[in-house]
């Protein structure tokens, strides 16, 4: 099973470096002169950013197929609560539940990565899954977003990448 804890100042820079790759010189030179900027995270009542559950319909960990669910939980100055986070992923297949995966704790500012494809095989599963991410009532929300990639046969590659259903969260 492969997890991560990454700096979000790492993801960001990575992220900007892949956008100016793909992008082209014209869209990353504005993007580096500020033209794009990043919304700021809204807040939900008065427990902070984000929500306490995501829910994730419709993946699939199957052959030539990768789902990750990243968690982020915000520091005071992004909005978050300030305390560490300590989500589940539960996993729901064809037939019903699959399994839990409890994260270890998640330190404000913090970011924590994990394929759904090793905790699925771990209860022996591959195919169509959804996946909810909740924390107890007690813990501060935090953000969470599903990245998939796929390789279908040789023939058609690419990738998603989503925010869940956030429960509680503004209509």
């Amino acid at each position: 099973m492969q997890v991560m804890i990454v700096s979000p100042r790492r993801v960001l820079l990575a992220g900007v470096v892949s956008a100016l790759l793909v992008a082209g010189s014209a869209l990353g030179a504005l993007a580096l002169w500020g033209f794009f900027r990043a919304d700021h995270a809204e807040a939900y009542g008065d427990d902070g950013v984000g929500a306490k559950t995501w829910y994730f319909p419709e993946g699939y960990t199957g052959p030539g197929f990768e789902e990750w669910i990243l968690i982020y939980n915000p520091d005071t100055a992004e909005g978050g609560s300030g305390s560490p986070v300590k989500p589940e992923i539960r996993m729901y297949g064809n037939n019903g539940f699959i399994g839990t995966y409890v994260t270890p704790p998640i330190q404000p500012g913090q970011r924590f990565t994990i394929s759904i494809n090793d905790v699925a095989a771990y209860y022996g599963y591959s195919g169509d899954i959804s996946v909810a991410v909740q924390v107890l009532p007690e813990n501060p929300p935090f953000l969470c977003e599903r990245a998939m990639y796929f390789n279908y046969k040789g023939q058609i590659t690419g990738g998603s990448q989503t925010f869940g259903y956030q429960e509680g969260a503004p209509e």
